[in-house]
């Protein structure tokens, strides 16, 4: 009997113990993190030798290699240059590596950034008298496929032999955007769309009214926003195109400045029938100062702000920064626009003419455009934003106008450490 009081105390012990395990169930282990860091692969052009000089100049925080289409790549290498190469040259390195590809001839010339291979891609406000070349690159080790479409402000535009058009591995391909191949006094948008492969893909724009490289758009967007227009005298002039076949596309348009948001007056929106290009200008509504451009549309469309004066120089729009890239020091301003509701920042690292390490930063209000003088000095120059909307574009203005669009391979991915199967031991 008087162990009776034991037994019946370890039995509602038990109980208690079982009980709390269904309702407070342990918890379990944190898991663990690891970063997988992210690789980039670049191509950078290369201009014609007989009529100006070509500088490739690519750097990054990080080892990377480079070397020109189908040759032996460097050694490993944080900092690189090339003078005058024959081919197209392929970098691989993190996410942040970069470079400026610049051609230079007689008293004027253009500049681009060093880009990724697409599969698809679109110009708005290609003028077939401006002698504009569609220029494509296959950078890899398969053949690519290639199909052009072309609209106008009347239509699609469909003139033989852009369907299918073949891109062997280490080939470049150019076609002529002029009045042999389409016939339009008014701004047309060349879209390039890959059937197999992908391609480096840039519009060359040599002529009269000056001379230009200019990336595409890579995708159709709902929310776009074009960077990196700069002040001055000369005509500015927005082209969208909605390459909906049935439904007509209503796209609001917001000037970014430095003290906020405006709606050019009479320009508040933008209709753009189906499968067509509307062309507006935008001159008057800038009034000559440094902005950016937001546009929201009810369809995905694509747009271009091309400048034009004294030298012609296009800029479309592109994702966000989104992280950082490292470039080489140039003579330029960087402009960069906040079309989120909340305040963001942007800083810059380099070295002074001196070697000693500077830092530079700028806080963009919500819906604005500011500006960071780029450094001519040092090494290398990081630019870097924590933002996943900021917009950023480097303005060149010697010897010739030219807007590089700054965009990162993005950070770091973070994935759960892979966890132990029972049955390995």
């Amino acid at each position: 009997m008087r162990r009776r009081p034991t037994f019946v105390v370890s039995v509602v012990c038990v109980a208690v113990a079982m009980v709390g395990a269904v309702l407070l169930p342990l918890p379990h282990p944190t898991s663990r993190q690891i970063s997988l860091p992210v690789s980039r692969i670049l191509a950078c052009p290369t201009g014609d030798a007989n009529l100006g000089k070509t500088t490739i100049t690519v750097t990054d925080q990080e080892n990377f290699t480079a070397g020109e289409l189908n040759a032996l790549a460097s050694d490993p290498t944080t900092q690189t240059s090339f003078e005058d190469p024959d081919k197209v040259v392929v970098v691989r390195g993190s996410a942040s590596v970069g470079g400026v590809s610049s051609f230079a001839q007689a008293d004027t010339g253009m500049a681009v950034p060093c880009s990724s291979p697409i599969t698809t891609g679109s110009w708005n406000g290609v003028m077939t008298s401006q002698g504009a070349t569609l220029v494509m690159t296959n950078i890899d080790a398969t053949a690519a496929v290639v199909d052009v479409s072309i609209y106008g402000q009347t239509g699609q535009l469909t003139p033989p032999g852009l369907r299918d058009i073949p891109v062997a591995s280490g080939a470049t391909q150019a076609l002529p955007i002029d009045e042999d191949l389409v016939t339009s006094n008014t701004p047309i948008t060349v879209q390039v769309r890959a059937s197999k492969g992908r391609v480096l893909a840039l519009m060359r724009i040599m002529g009269s009214d000056g001379d230009d490289w200019q990336l595409p758009q890579p995708s159709t967007d709902t929310d776009m926003t074009i960077a990196g227009i700069p002040a001055g005298d000369g005509l500015r002039t927005l082209s969208v195109t909605n390459t909906d076949p049935s439904t007509k596309a209503e796209v609001t348009v917001q000037i970014l400045g430095a003290t906020g948001p405006f709606s050019p007056l009479g320009l508040e929106t933008i209709e753009v029938p189906p499968s067509r290009v509307s062309t507006v200008d935008l001159t008057q509504a800038l009034g000559g100062q440094a902005s950016a451009v937001h546009l929201v549309s009810n369809l995905p469309v694509t747009a271009t702000l091309v400048v034009s004066g004294s030298d012609v120089a296009g800029i479309s729009a592109q994702p966000p920064l989104s992280g950082t890239i490292v470039l080489p020091p140039l003579s330029g301003t960087l402009w960069v626009a906040n079309p989120g509701t909340d305040p963001a920042t942007v800083s810059l690292r380099y070295e002074d003419a001196d070697g000693a390490a500077q830092t530079a930063s700028a806080s963009i209000p919500p819906q604005a455009n500011a500006s960071l003088d780029f450094p001519a000095t040092g090494t290398s120059v990081t630019v870097s934003s924590d933002s996943a909307v900021l917009r950023a574009s480097l303005v060149l203005t010697d010897p010739g106008a030219s807007i590089l669009p700054l965009i990162s391979g993005g950070g770091d991915t973070q994935v759960d450490v892979p966890p132990l199967a029972p049955g390995l031991g």
